[in-house]
């Protein structure tokens, strides 16, 4: 800065807009996202039990192979143990 002070920056603001394409995108995935969670949910109220079983363990596996790698989002600013 001016007369030889050193500024630190702590905070970044991203700006997005409403209508972009990468908000379209997260917008579309949402509703697959929840048209998708529905059906599950009405072939699971059913209650067949081999319907039940293959939501549950598609569910299982999907989690299994996904999410093994979690990202892990550490504050720095945090001071609160």
């Amino acid at each position: 800065g001016p007369n030889g002070t050193i500024l630190m920056e702590t905070h970044k603001t991203v700006g997005q807009q409403m209508l972009s394409f990468p908000h379209l995108l997260q917008t579309v995935l949402h509703i697959i996202q929840v048209v998708i969670s529905y059906f599950l949910m009405l072939i699971f109220m059913t209650y067949n039990g081999y319907l039940c079983i293959a939501v549950a363990a598609g569910a299982g596996t999907g989690y299994f192979l996904f999410s093994w790698k979690k990202a892990v989002v550490v504050d720095i600013t945090e001071h609160c143990h």
